[in-house]
């Protein structure tokens, strides 16, 4: 019975981890489609900068992937998500004409960053060219997340596969052509949209051909207490936190190019982490996805052959290896700079600058797999307010970390990986603590729960007999006869003693 349901597990996150894994290769694929270039570090810095604000704008449209796993069920309230989508959307590319356009875009670039003109224009103008990638990537994770209610996570991996090697197509084919000798900028401009573009339309098509089947074997109702007002206060936390997460790189660019002086070295050390960023994360970065499992196998008291446990123990077991993988690829003299000669055709000098910085990536996945074990159960009881501390707490501690580790002597590319890895520590002990505090909060409020491990005979069943709900750390066991449950305003469960 274990084995079945590591095997559930399994299947259910290999296609997924093969998407992470995916979109982190195809960043590498971008920088390749300007390492060629005459200026290459010069363009791997517009580039660099102009796509880490823009994947700073798309990190909160990423978390539609969760609205839709976990509160979209019918016609009516997957219409409400996307009318939420759509307007948050309308910001991003109204900040992104602002950044083109008006001072706001030469403050950032000039002021903070201390780009030269050249330079600074390059990077509003890739700004603006990218400004409807967040819209597309809200999209797709959108229909993802449906997807993912159904299990139909083969189809969102082969989806992000495609969109790769569409990329990958791309970037070659423009590398033939004149425009990689006189706008280099635009060929990873154009491989991104071509890439988004094609993971969206399969995503699409899949979620119409399964809404079909569904609707064919399902009583489909449009009735909902969803609303907009709903689907924010359980977005903008998770949002906030994806924000803060990808407001990391350009934040940590921003105070290693201003340690630097926007020298020479500054851009050079731009370049170094603009290729690091999405070396360091093809090892961990599928780690992230481990925070669906328990929405997906454990919510709604699904009767499953998949407990708590089983996801414990399959997190530990996807965190060693992960955590071996990194220390082989990061530690083994050669493969790093090898791939970088090699694969992307740069310098000796250049490679060697990566090496360590993706030293220190390699104690990443530590942090990174307990923390979305931890998001994984807060997502699925739908406590997301309490990762907003976390948020926060990651925030003042990386802006310290890069204020005084520089007057320690540690500067460029190896001060910008260690501020984030000091981030990441701290916010992943923010979200345990939350995750005990919540524990407590509803093991108090709800003091006629009797808590106990479950076995495999365990699920849920017809009337009179043992009913099972993975509401706290361990799966709550209720009998029939003693306690009532009934649906909440907040969608927790509530008990009404009637007996007791």
């Amino acid at each position: 019975m274990d084995f079945k349901a590591y095997w559930l597990l399994t299947k259910f996150i290999a296609p997924l981890a093969l998407t992470i894994v995916a979109v982190d290769l195809s960043d590498q694929v971008l920088n390749r489609g300007l390492s060629s270039a005459k200026n290459a570090t010069e363009m791997l810095a517009i580039f660099g900068i102009a796509y880490t604000l823009t994947q700073f704008a798309s990190g909160p449209f990423q978390e539609f992937k969760n609205v839709s796993l976990v509160l979209v069920h019918n016609k009516k309230e997957a219409r409400i998500g996307l009318i939420t989508l759509f307007l948050l959307s309308a910001i991003v590319i109204t900040l992104a004409l602002l950044i083109a356009y008006t001072d706001f875009g030469y403050f950032i670039t000039h002021t903070l960053f201390r780009l030269d003109e050249d330079v600074g224009q390059a990077t509003r103008k890739a700004v603006l060219m990218l400004s409807f990638i967040p819209l597309f990537h809200g999209m797709s994770w959108y229909v993802a997340g449906y997807l993912l209610q159904l299990k139909h996570t083969t189809l969102v991996g082969s989806a992000s596969v495609m969109d790769v090697a569409v990329q990958i197509g791309t970037v070659f084919g423009l590398l033939k052509m004149d425009i990689a000798n006189t706008r280099p900028v635009l060929v990873p401009v154009i491989a991104v949209y071509t890439g988004i573009l094609t993971r969206f339309s399969i995503l699409f098509i899949g979620f119409l051909i399964h809404r079909t089947v569904r609707r064919t074997n399902e009583t489909q109702t449009n009735e909902s207490s969803l609303s907009i007002l709903r689907v924010l206060m359980f977005w903008w936390p998770l949002a906030i936190v994806q924000a803060v997460q990808k407001i990391s790189r350009p934040m940590i660019n921003l105070f290693v190019a201003r340690d630097l002086g926007g020298s020479d070295e500054a851009v050079q050390a731009i370049a170094v982490l603009t290729l690091v960023y999405p070396t360091g994360r093809i090892p961990y970065g599928w780690l992230n996805e481990l925070k669906s499992l328990q929405p997906a196998f454990l919510k709604n008291n699904q009767g499953t052959l998949v407990h708590r446990r089983h996801i414990r123990n399959f997190d530990i077991c996807c965190l060693s290896i992960v955590l071996m993988i990194s220390f082989s690829l990061f530690w083994i003299p050669g493969i790093v700079t090898s791939f970088y000669t090699n694969s992307l055709d740069l310098s000796m000098e250049v490679a060697l600058m990566c090496v360590v910085p993706l030293k220190i990536f390699s104690v990443f996945p530590l942090f990174t797999g307990w923390r979305s074990h931890n998001t994984s159960w807060l997502l699925m009881m739908k406590k997301t307010a309490a990762l907003f501390p976390s948020a926060v707490i990651r925030m003042v501690f990386l802006i310290i970390v890069l204020i005084v580790f520089p007057k320690m002597g540690l500067h460029g590319a190896p001060l910008g990986v260690a501020a984030l890895l000091a981030g990441f520590v701290v916010e992943t002990i923010s979200v345990q603590i939350a995750s005990f505090i919540t524990e407590y909060r509803m093991k108090r409020n709800q003091p006629a729960m009797v808590t106990c491990e479950p076995t495999e005979n365990a699920e849920s069943s017809n009337d009179g007999e043992l009913k099972t709900s993975p509401l706290l750390n361990g799966d709550t066991v209720y009998r029939e006869d003693d306690v009532q449950i009934e649906e909440g305003e907040g969608d927790e469960l509530i008990e009404m003693d009637s007996n007791l």
